[in-house]
């Protein structure tokens, strides 16, 4: 077992110098409060009171002015405050319903006026819209708009998305295996890519480290606030490079208060999907309510909450192209392409496949696999059982001890989704039938040591627990297939462009994380200082019996049809594999100071350092391999050449870990922000700065390697007996994990090997952003913004070990073809070497407007237009040449348009049964507009004979603008043929294809959520309310992206839509 005693013995020695006086942290879920206090002739009044108050819960605290009239209250608890400024000579300065929010930097200067300090002048207004105190750009959403606005699925998680720069990408991107919860979403901020958020509960951090993706938060009645911080970050923040969201939820103040509550969906009540026959059998229920109150009034409150949920769903309208009668007997002579024996390339009379030649396991599967029932050779069916189960809760307590507050918290939250198997209808199986339970605590104590001195410090603790269960009650063996497989059965083949199969396998997993955090915050006059550090240790456990089962694509027409060669049983693409069995751990360190200098009453300047050195993750088991071509392997003699292993004696060219440490991420960032005008309600603000992401431990996960967990993959093989058609002897179940053999271990030669390059580095992101900010009247603000950056070292996939004939060139005529793939290899005793590298790169560009309105007259207000570009290499086509790759990345949005608002109708003066009837009304709403994603033309075939199989095609025409169809068209038309198919053809032997990456656009979106709100008051603090929200309420279909595979049925096609309109009542008591 490998100890790693020292980066931890080090950061506990600077934790205890930091920590000497007590606990920490910085601004993750408080606010800071600042100004400068004058005269009536504008000169600074030094030694000043200055006090505030919060009205909730009794917390004071109370300051003096800097020489320059400067007061900073750096820490303060989000809420309503009153700010109190004394001095002898002046009347008492009073402002009452200032509000700070979640990471704001509030501003709000005061002018005294000459007089007896017994007197006082009270105002009551908020403080100023416009930021004037820092550079970082964000967007808060406030606890009304958590509450109204209509959540699909009440997950707190997606008012990410109100912001400008923010994009909902799942529909091009895809989690795969090991995604914990369905609420991780997968955003992108400013072009960043996944992974790159760092979502924060209470302050503490709340992601699933495997994936850098949030975990599940409590529902929306129950937090507070909701911020996102985009970019130009403190110095305080790390871990993520496309911003901070600090989700702060609700505690208990010197009054009782909560809600009770019930959400209701039917599928009756919604419209059919477009390609659905019916109405979906949707039924949905979530059930709950919060309460919170005083303990001891103004000392030690406590709050709680509890939310069911349940859901009952088969989805309708899923397409697959599945074989017809006549095809099934083996008579193809309805296809236009002429069909070819694989075994010795003669071409099929008629297109007849004789009896005696069709696969007798590919005849047992299709037992499973139902007739057409639409045009051709589709299918229109019920999808998988979409039912789960959810409970969670949380309590929390906050206690008010003069210098010292505490608060602690815990959330726990139980999902689970059972699975479906039906054998007369293989394709609605499900593959991810998993239960998972997460819990977290976060406790905090901020030490007020003098007014000028806080010290805070954070602790958080993450757990996730739960796995996949098996379904199937029959596997490949059963079917016929000479294939050894697990006790749990497990179903999983593709035949590309038609149907794929997949069913669930067995695997656990444990994985968490816990963190300590310490900010020290220290105003020497103009300056803010902060300086600290923060500790991640990593854990995850993995034990899966992924691929145990083996995997077949059918996938390069091998007989000229993949549907043709799933009859004749010969598979393009076999993979067959030990399972994944991992014991990681790691540690995230950072350090950082900041200095926040008012230069002057209209300029401050934002100035910090960070250091993220980065530490590899540790394989407990010393299962951590390398390749390193020409070296022997001392730990595993037999192993082939170039494959040598990691460990606590690692093989000489093989790191302990499998990559190296890098000391050297310094982050530096600056930024100002400059008050334009006298009145303060107009800033420049503007910055740059770097930010590193840490890896996350997925990536480290992708070993797969013998001797430990083994994986096989080989071309052109036979379904009914894989092993035996390639001449090789299965290497399984003997070599099934968990292993860690010894010395003597044996290896099946061609091995498949995904390894870390040593020299792996986590990606860097510079930033920089111009924001210009403008508020008008009392409650509206504009703020146009230029956002940019460039990402370096952006973590990928490459093969180095592709086929070829002899470098550089990769093809000669008649000398490559498929069959002999693995001969032109440059390795011979490997198949695919997959590497994980750090050597790709990406560029953003956008122009950012935002209007909003704070909550007056009735009527709140956030609406924002992006107009981006996002430009990276991250593709993996050509091995020999990164910038084949160069182009739009695949979560690139020209357009991206959102409004969200909440209006209360104006109240009538009636009373009684009339009025009861009449007020209360409200109308909230969430519209989206985004442009298409972008995608790319595929072949489908290997016709470069490199062995990677990801060709595009070759454009014929003459402007690749000619093949973008307007999206205008009628519906019809746009599925049956989305982009101009004729333009596209098979690329030419020995080459990649001449069409760009990701040269077409998707379908556009648009979208709106409409809630429609009755609150009736019952007493002075009681209140029923009734609401209806409809989700996608003009029944706008939004296509999914068509397919872009030459070699599919459905080339061309689109035959997915996003939801219709969804109805959804609910009925709330809050008191």
């Amino acid at each position: 077992m490998i100890h790693r005693k020292a980066p931890v013995s080090v950061v506990g020695a600077l934790l205890l110098v930091l920590a000497w006086n007590g606990p920490v942290s910085a601004q993750f879920t408080t606010a800071s409060l600042n100004g400068i206090v004058v005269d009536p002739s504008g000169a600074a009044v030094p030694a000043a009171k200055v006090s505030v108050r919060n009205t909730g819960t009794g917390f004071e605290l109370t300051t003096t002015t800097e020489d320059t009239g400067l007061y900073v209250f750096p820490s303060l608890p989000v809420g309503s405050y009153t700010l109190r400024v004394e001095k002898e000579g002046f009347s008492t300065y009073v402002q009452e319903g200032i509000v700070l929010t979640v990471n704001r930097s509030a501003t709000q200067n005061v002018s005294l006026r000459v007089g007896e300090v017994t007197q006082s002048v009270t105002v009551t207004s908020d403080v100023d819209l416009v930021t004037t105190g820092t550079s970082t750009v964000g967007q808060l959403v406030d606890a009304r708009r958590v509450v109204d606005l209509p959540l699909n699925g009440r997950r707190a998680q997606s008012l990410l998305y109100l912001a400008a720069g923010t994009t909902d990408v799942d529909q091009v991107r895809s989690l795969g295996y090991g995604g914990v919860y369905p609420g991780e979403q997968l955003a992108n901020v400013n072009g960043t890519g996944l992974g790159q958020v760092n979502y924060q509960l209470d302050g503490a951090g709340h992601n699933d480290t495997y994936l850098n993706l949030n975990l599940p938060f409590p529902n929306p009645d129950s937090i507070q606030e909701f911020n996102l911080q985009a970019d130009n970050l403190s110095a305080q923040y790390g871990n993520a490079a496309g911003g901070i969201v600090n989700i702060a939820t609700k505690s208990g103040t010197n009054e009782i208060h909560g809600s009770v509550f019930e959400f209701l969906r039917n599928g009756a009540l919604n419209a059919r999907n477009f390609f659905a026959p019916t109405h979906d059998s949707l039924k949905r229920n979530q059930f709950g309510g919060s309460i919170g109150g005083p303990i001891k009034k103004d000392k030690l409150f406590y709050f709680g909450t509890f939310q069911g949920t349940r859901i009952r769903t088969a989805p309708e309208g899923q397409i697959a192209f599945v074989p017809t009668e006549a095809q099934r007997r083996g008579d193809f002579s309805s296809l236009d392409v002429q069909l070819v024996d694989p075994l010795n390339g003669q071409p099929f009379a008629n297109n007849q496949i004789p009896d005696s030649r069709l696969s007798p396991v590919a005849k047992f599967l299709l037992g499973g696999i139902p007739l057409p029932k639409g045009p051709g050779q589709q299918l229109t069916y019920t999808g998988r059982s979409g039912d789960q189960n959810e409970n969670q809760f949380m309590i929390k307590g906050d206690y008010n001890a003069g210098r010292h507050q505490i608060n602690g918290r815990y959330f726990f939250s139980d999902f689970d989704q059972p699975g479906s198997f039906a054998a007369e209808n293989l394709l609605a199986a499900s593959s991810d039938i998993h239960g998972v339970r997460v819990q977290n605590v976060a406790v905090n104590h901020t030490f007020t040591a003098r007014p000028t001195l806080l010290i805070n410090t954070w602790f958080g603790w993450n757990q996730q627990r739960g796995g996949h269960f098996p379904n199937a009650t029959f596997g490949f063996p059963e079917a016929g297939s000479t294939i050894s497989a697990p006790p749990d059965p497990q179903l999983w083949f593709n035949v590309d462009g038609y149907f794929s199969v997949q069913t669930s396998e067995r695997g656990d997993f444990d994985r968490g994380d816990w963190t300590l955090r310490e900010d020290v915050s220290w105003i020497k006059r103009s300056h803010e200082l902060h300086f600290g550090t923060e500790v991640v240790r990593v854990k995850n456990h993995l034990d899966s019996l992924y691929l145990q089962s083996g995997y077949f694509t059918f996938g390069n027409q091998l007989s000229g049809d993949n549907l043709a060669d799933f009859m004749l049983g010969r598979a393009s693409d076999f993979i067959q594999g030990g399972g994944e069995f991992k014991l990681m751990r790691g540690t995230r360190l950072g350090f950082f100071a900041q200095d926040n200098w008012r230069v002057n009453p209209n300029l401050t300047l934002n100035l910090g350092l960070r250091w993220d050195p980065s530490l590899p993750y540790v394989e407990v088991e010393q299962r951590i391999t390398c390749f390193q071509p020409g070296a022997k392997s001392v730990r595993y003699p037999n192993a082939p050449v170039g494959l040598v292993y990691g460990g606590k004696t690692p093989d000489p060219g093989c790191p302990s870990a499998g990559y190296n440490s890098n000391l050297m991420n310094f982050a530096p960032r600056i930024g100002f922000a400059y008050r334009l005008t006298k009145d303060g309600k107009t800033s420049l603000r503007g910055g740059a700065g770097f930010y590193y992401t840490p890896v996350f431990s997925a990536l480290v996960y992708m070993y797969f390697d013998p001797p430990f967990q083994p994986s096989y993959g080989f071309n052109d093989v036979s379904f009914d007996d894989p092993w035996g058609s390639i001449g090789i002897p299965s290497p399984f179940p003997a070599q099934y994990g968990s292993n860690v053999p010894g010395p003597e271990a044996t290896f099946v030669t061609p091995v498949s090997l995904y390894y870390m390059q040593k020299d792996f580095r986590i990606p860097q992101i510079a930033t920089w952003n111009l924001t210009l900010e403008r508020q008008i009247g009392t409650s509206w603000v504009v703020r146009a913004a230029y956002i940019g950056n460039k990402g370096t070292r952006i973590s990928g996939s490459d093969d180095y070990n592709p086929a070829q004939e002899a470098n550089p060139a990769i093809y000669i005529p008649g000398a490559s073809t498929f069959d002999n793939t693995q001969q032109r290899r440059t390795f011979q005793d490997f198949s695919s070497i997959g590497a994980i590298v750090s050597a790709h790169n990406s560029h953003y560009h956008s122009g950012q407007l935002t209007v909003e309105k704070r909550f007056g007259q009735g009527l709140s207000l956030l609406a924002s237009h992006t107009w981006a570009k996002l430009i990276d290499d991250a593709g993996w086509t050509n091995p020999f040449d990164r910038t084949f790759d160069h182009g739009r990345a695949r979560e690139d949005v020209a357009h991206n348009f959102k409004l969200s608002s909440i209006y209360e109708i104006p109240r009538l003066h009636l009373t009684g049964v009339a009025g009861a009837i009449l007020n209360g009304w409200g109308i909230t709403s969430n519209v989206a507009w985004r442009g298409g994603f972008p995608f790319q033309v595929r072949s489908g075939k290997d016709n470069s004979f490199s062995g990677v199989g990801r060709d595009r095609a070759d454009f014929i025409g003459t402007d690749i603008h000619a093949a973008q169809l307007s999206s205008d068209r009628p519906h019809g038309e746009m599925i049956a043929e989305f982009f101009d198919t004729s333009l596209f053809v098979q690329n030419a032997a020995g080459t990649f294809g001449n069409t760009g990456r990701n040269v077409l656009r998707g379908p556009k979106s648009f979208n709106t959520d409409l809630g429609v709100l009755k609150t009736t008051p019952i007493t002075e603090r009681t209140a029923l309310q009734f609401r209806a929200e409809f989700f996608n309420v003009f029944n706008n279909v939004n296509f999914q992206l068509p397919n872009g595979r030459l070699t599919s049925a459905a080339y061309g096609t689109i035959t997915s839509a996003y939801d219709p309109r969804i109805i959804q009542f609910a009925v709330k008591l809050t008191f």
